[in-house]
């Protein structure tokens, strides 16, 4: 009777490790792939909160007049809070996405997040362009937020200094409806 119980258990865990799915393995070469997008955010908005740079913002919103000031008191974790929503380097959200890195013709690395068909990801795609130096030069992404009391959709755009590698400038264009209430179109720029 033993004999069977501990052969009926043998069984059990074989079969439950064979229906697992196998992890990728890791590699050095996939982690150097992969640009770290929070890392340099949080790092740029350390930056950014201990130097006070003068920002030049402009707002504009559908049917109103565009309003720009000119500021160095910005609240650079909610500034930046739009592009962390598209770090894509978590495992549970690689599956949702192809992954294609190409060299450009300048040196500089184009990499491309695209969503699969029949996911709904926050994020619908990524682009990222990297220096040579694997340093970020330009992000475009399009994210979007739907449920039955809400839809938002944003394309957002960020480029770097060139020289630095610190934010440059950066734009959040963007759509948002609430059930019952009309759709505002937005567009936010912001030059450092």
């Amino acid at each position: 009777m033993a004999k069977r119980v501990s052969s009926f258990f043998l069984v059990l865990l074989l079969a439950i490790v064979a229906c697992e799915r196998p992890a990728p393995p890791a590699s050095a070469d996939a982690e150097q792939a992969a640009y770290n997008l929070s890392a340099y955010l949080e790092q740029q908005q350390q930056r950014l909160t201990a130097e006070k740079p003068m920002v030049l913002k402009s707002v504009s919103a559908e049917g109103k007049p565009t309003e720009t000031i000119e500021t160095s008191a910005v609240d650079w974790e909610d500034e930046l809070a739009v592009f962390k929503e598209t770090d894509l380097n978590r495992p549970a959200l690689q599956e949702y996405y192809t992954r294609q890195e190409q060299v450009l013709a300048d040196g500089n690395i184009l990499v491309e997040y695209t969503r699969l068909k029949d996911t709904e990801p926050l994020v619908h795609h990524l682009r990222l362009e990297l220096g040579p130096d694997r340093k970020l030069r330009k992000l475009n992404a399009l994210i979007q937020d739907q449920n039955v009391l809400f839809y938002s959709r944003r394309n957002i755009q960020l480029s770097t200094d060139t020289a630095t590698g610190n934010i440059a400038s950066y734009r959040v264009e963007g759509v948002q409806k609430l059930i019952l209430s009309d759709s505002l179109h937005y567009r936010v720029d912001a030059n450092l």
